[in-house]
C-alpha cells in the first residue's frame, strides 16, 4: 500500500494543508510573507505532496526548489518544515514505519531544495545570421 492511501488519499492532504500552514505561521524560523500565496492562490504543495505520497503519477507544478527555497533556507529550517509536515500528517497516529517512509522522501528532497543544480544551457540553432547561442 502507498503512503498515499496510508495517509487517507487526496482528500486527507487536503484537509491537512491548513494546519500546516498554521504551524509555518506560528514558527518564528520561518517567513510566511511570500509561502502564504503558495497556500491561497496555488495548490502546487498539495499537488506535490500527493505526487511524492505515490497518489499521482506525474506532477506538473512549480519545481519543489521554487516552493520550499523561499523558507526553507538551511538545512535546520528544512528539518523543521518536514517535522512540522510530519506532525500535520500523522498526528494521533503511532505509525513509525510510515512516517519514517515520509522523513526518508523528504531527506531525498533536501539537495534539490537547499542546493539545487543549474541546469546547462541548450544551445539553439537561429534562422538568423546568427550561428549560435545559448
Amino acid at each position: 500500500m502507498t503512503l498515499y492511501l496510508k495517509l487517507g488519499g487526496r482528500d486527507a492532504i487536503i484537509r491537512v494543508m491548513p494546519r500546516l500552514q498554521a504551524r509555518l505561521e506560528q514558527d518564528a524560523c520561518f517567513d510566511n510573507a511570500g509561502f502564504r500565496k503558495e497556500f491561497e492562490h496555488s495548490d502546487d504543495l498539495t499537488e506535490f505532496l500527493i505526487f511524492l505520497s505515490g497518489g499521482a503519477p506525474y506532477y506538473e507544478g512549480k519545481p519543489i526548489c521554487s516552493l520550499l527555497s523561499p523558507i526553507c533556507t538551511c538545512s535546520d529550517v528544512y528539518e523543521r518544515f518536514v517535522d512540522h509536515l510530519v506532525a500535520v500528517f500523522f498526528a494521533g497516529q503511532d505509525d513509525q514505519n510510515d512516517e519514517a517512509h515520509l522523513r526518508e522522501l523528504m531527506t531525498r528532497l533536501r539537495p534539490q531544495v537547499l542546493d539545487p543544480k543549474p541546469v546547462s544551457p541548450i544551445l539553439v540553432y537561429s534562422v538568423e545570421q546568427e550561428t549560435l547561442s545559448a
